[in-house]
C-alpha cells in the first residue's frame, strides 16, 4: 500500500512531470483512493491476461456532428477459443481504474472462459488507465465521461470487433462493482450486443445520501471478538478529545497529522478514520481478510485510540484536512481519482455521510460537508449529482432486463445499493448472496471460502450454461 504524502509533495511532483499520461503517483495515493471510494482496487497493475490492442472509438456517441475519435485499450486472450466453431465471447468491462488493475477480479471469468471455450476480451473504460480521450482532465474535457458514453463504447466495440471474427458465438458481459452495474446496464440497453450479464456487486441504485455504507459495519464485525465495542470506545474517546484544544493537539500527534487538527477540520479527521475502519468490511475476502486485520488492530491493546492511530503510522504525515484533498483532486493531470469523482458528482453520488444513529461512528458528517468537493474540484457552482435521472434512466433496484445474474456479499456495504433478490416478472434478473465481501465470486477460490460463496459460483456457472444453451438453440 502506498503511504500518504503531503499535498505539496504531490503538486510539485505532478507539475514537474513532463508527461500528461496517466500519473501513477496520483493513481495510487492511499489518501486519495481511500476518500474517493476506490479502496477495493489493486494498488498496482497486475499481469496482462492477453495481448494488448487499441480501438478507434467515438468521442461523443450522441452527437452525429462530432466526428472526433480517441484510442481505447483492450486486451484479448484467445487461449481457449477456436475460430469457426461459434464459441462464445466473454467481455469483461473494466471500471474506475486501469484495466490491468482488475486482474485479481477476473479469475472466475477466465475460468469460465476456459470451461466454455470462450474468447476473452477486456475493455478499458474511457478516462481510465491509458484510454484517455484528452491529455488534460479539465472540466470542459470531462464532459464526455459518463456511464452512458461508456456503454455506447462497449456496444460499438462489440459490433465492430465481431465483424473481425470467424463465426463468433454469443457475447456475455462481466464486470465487478461499478463495472458490474455497467454489465447489467449493457444487457438492458443493448440486448442485441450481449445475450447475458454477470454483474457481481453492481451498485445499480444511485444515492447521494448513502448512510448505509458505515451503517453496516457493526453487523459485519459482529463475529469479531471485542471489535465493535473497541470501535465504540474509540469513537467516544476521540469525540471527547476533539472537544478541547489539548485533546486535538494530542490527536494531531498520535495520528501524525500534517496540519493541526482544529475545530473546523475535525469532521474531516473523523471521516478519514471512519473510512479506514468502517470500510474495512467492503473487501473482507480471503486470503487477505481486511476486516479481520482491522479488528485485530483495534483490539490489540486496551487503548482504542492508540489502536486506531496504529492504522495511520506511515513514513509520511497524514493530511487530515479537506483542503489537502481538494488541492489534489483539482489537478487536471489524468488519474482515476479525479475521473471517478466526476462520475460521483454527476451521476451516482455514493457519498457516505453519518448522522446520529446511522452507524456506531460519529454522527457529525452530514451530506452538506461532503458535496462541496464537487464545486471545488470542477468549478461548477452548486454542482450536485443527478441521481434521480440515473435511477430513472437505468431503473435502479427495479431493473427491467433479461438474463442478468447479480451476486453480493452480505458484509459488503455496496450490496445495499445492488440487487440481492430476484426481480419479479416481467424482468428476468436473478440474484445470489454469500457471506463475504465485495466481488468475491470473481476472485480465485481459496480453501477458506465459505460454502455460501462456493454455491454462489456454482449458481453463476449454472446460469452461464443455461443462457449459452438458449443462445445456441436460438441460432
Amino acid at each position: 500500500m502506498m503511504h500518504v504524502r503531503t499535498c505539496a509533495a504531490i503538486v510539485v511532483f505532478v507539475l514537474a512531470s513532463a508527461s500528461l499520461a496517466l500519473d501513477l503517483e496520483l493513481e495510487n495515493d492511499h489518501h486519495l483512493r481511500l476518500l474517493s471510494g476506490r479502496r477495493g482496487l489493486a494498488s498496482r497493475p497486475g499481469p496482462q491476461v492477453g495481448g494488448v490492442y487499441w480501438f478507434e472509438q467515438n468521442l461523443d456517441h450522441f452527437s452525429p456532428s462530432d466526428s472526433r475519435t480517441w484510442k481505447q485499450r483492450y486486451v484479448v486472450n484467445d487461449t481457449y477459443w477456436t475460430p469457426g466453431k461459434g464459441q462464445p465471447v466473454f467481455i469483461f468491462l473494466a471500471g474506475e481504474a486501469p484495466e490491468d488493475f482488475f486482474w485479481f477480479q477476473e479469475a472466475s471469468a477466465l475460468h469460465w472462459a476456459q470451461q466454455y471455450g470462450a474468447l476473452y476480451v477486456v475493455l478499458e473504460h474511457r478516462y481510465y488507465g491509458e484510454s484517455l480521450p484528452f491529455s488534460r482532465f479539465s472540466t470542459a474535457n470531462m464532459t464526455y465521461l459518463s456511464s452512458q458514453q461508456a456503454l455506447a463504447d462497449a456496444a460499438v466495440f462489440i459490433d465492430s470487433y465481431n465483424k473481425t471474427l470467424d463465426t463468433p458465438g454469443p457475447w456475455v458481459v462481466f464486470g465487478c462493482s461499478y463495472s458490474g452495474a455497467l454489465s447489467a446496464w449493457l444487457r438492458k440497453g443493448y440486448p442485441n450486443s450481449v445475450v447475458a450479464s454477470v454483474a457481481p456487486s453492481g451498485p445499480v441504485h444511485a444515492e447521494s445520501n448513502y448512510t448505509g455504507y458505515f451503517g453496516l459495519f457493526d453487523k459485519s464485525a459482529a463475529d469479531q471478538p471485542g471489535c465493535v465495542d473497541a470501535v465504540k470506545q474509540g469513537v467516544a474517546q476521540i469525540a471527547q478529545d476533539l472537544s478541547t484544544s489539548d485533546g486535538r493537539s494530542k490527536l494531531s500527534s498520535q495520528f501524525k497529522s500534517c496540519r493541526p487538527i482544529t475545530e473546523d477540520n475535525a469532521w474531516y479527521f473523523q471521516f478519514t478514520l471512519m473510512e479506514q475502519v468502517g470500510g474495512s468490511d467492503q473487501m473482507d475476502n480471503p486470503p487477505d481478510w481486511p476486516l479481520n486485520a482491522t479488528c485485530a488492530a483495534m483490539t490489540a491493546t486496551s487503548d482504542p485510540v492508540a489502536n486506531w492511530a496504529s492504522l495511520f503510522q506511515t513514513d509520511a504525515c497524514n493530511p487530515f484536512d479537506p483542503e489537502s484533498y481538494a488541492d489534489i483532486v483539482k489537478l487536471e493531470v489524468p488519474n482515476s481519482n479525479r475521473a471517478w469523482l466526476w462520475q460521483k458528482c454527476t451521476e451516482f453520488g455514493y457519498f457516505k455521510p453519518s448522522y446520529p444513529g446511522t452507524s456506531i461512528f460519529w454522527g457529525t458528517i452530514p451530506l452538506e460537508k461532503l458535496t462541496p468537493i464537487c464545486e471545488q474540484a470542477f468549478g461548477i457552482k452548486g454542482m450536485m449529482p443527478n441521481t434521480e435521472f440515473t435511477n430513472t434512466y437505468y431503473g435502479g433496484y427495479d431493473l427491467l432486463a433479461t438474463n442478468v445474474m447479480f451476486s453480493n456479499g452480505d458484509k459488503d456495504p455496496w450490496s445495499l445499493l445492488s440487487i440481492r433478490e430476484d426481480v419479479p416478472p416481467p424482468s428476468q434478473v436473478q440474484a445470489v448472496t454469500y457471506s463475504l465481501g465485495h466481488c468475491a465470486t470473481m476472485i480465485a477460490p481459496t480453501p477458506q471460502d465459505p460454502p455460501s460463496l462456493t454455491q454462489a459460483r456454482k449458481d453463476i456457472d449454472t446460469f452461464l450454461g443455461q443462457v449459452l444453451a438458449e443462445a445456441s438453440r436460438a441460432k
